[in-house]
């Protein structure tokens, strides 16, 4: 399966969103959105620019935590903004992407591409469920939130599940949808050629520039959550040495 960086830096490339907006411009619409919820709790996001590669601007998300407490916004070579977070266990790119999506407003995306890793019976090991899934994210409201389109194939805990939901856009290839095995309806190729039709070369490492914001959330983590380094969630990933 393709992996962003060869799995380098797994389990956090394994999701990540997109949006159709500046970075300075999606960095301002982050920290609004933020600050306004850390009003209510009397705190404040913080964050930190730098220039620097993909690999250095990834290290900086470390700790992982569940949940994640900790954003990466880079800039791209084309109109997207790329946004990564430090998730442990849960990664949330879905409704930070679609609350920005609809106050900008902008198009985005969020990709899910993730081999299967699930047959473990380790209590520490970090239990991964296959999944290739694509999402597209509105300005306007839809029949789910501002979620236009969604085309998923994934491990749902043991059966393999299919779902295409929203309008089908031009460069999909529904033929496909029709294959056998389910795993095989949304590959990693077909999520690459996806996203190659919006401008988002997704597995290439050269696509990503070198603008970049580490943004420290308002979440807060409870007493005895979840926390690890890069290196430790790697050895505790099945299949990543």
């Amino acid at each position: 399966m393709k992996t962003l960086l060869n799995d380098a830096y797994a389990p956090v490339t394994y999701q990540a969103g997109f949006l159709e907006s500046s970075f300075a411009s999606t960095l301002d619409a982050l920290l609004k959105w933020q600050s306004e919820i850390g009003a209510e709790f009397d705190r404040q996001p913080r964050h930190e620019e730098f220039v620097g590669s993909l690999e250095s601007a990834l290290a900086r998300l470390e700790p992982l935590t569940t949940p994640p407490t900790k954003v990466l916004l880079m800039e791209t070579r084309s109109n997207w903004t790329v946004f990564f977070d430090n998730g442990l266990r849960v990664s949330d790119p879905e409704s930070a992407v679609g609350h920005l999506c609809a106050v900008k407003p902008c198009r985005g995306i969020v990709v899910h591409c993730s081999p299967d890793r699930s047959e473990v019976t380790d209590r520490d090991a970090l239990r991964i469920y296959g999944i290739v899934s694509f999402r597209m994210f509105a300005t306007h409201q839809t029949a789910w939130l501002n979620q236009e389109r969604a085309v998923v194939a994934m491990n749902d805990g043991g059966s393999w599940l299919f779902s295409t939901e929203g309008a089908e856009q031009g460069f999909e290839e529904p033929e496909r949808y029709a294959a056998r095995r389910i795993r095989d309806r949304l590959t990693d190729e077909m999520l690459e050629r996806y996203c190659g039709a919006l401008g988002i070369r997704l597995f290439d490492e050269s696509f990503y520039g070198t603008k970049a914001a580490i943004i420290t959330t308002v979440q807060r983590l409870a007493p005895g959550s979840p926390m690890m380094s890069l290196e430790d969630a790697r050895s505790h990933t099945v299949g990543i040495s």
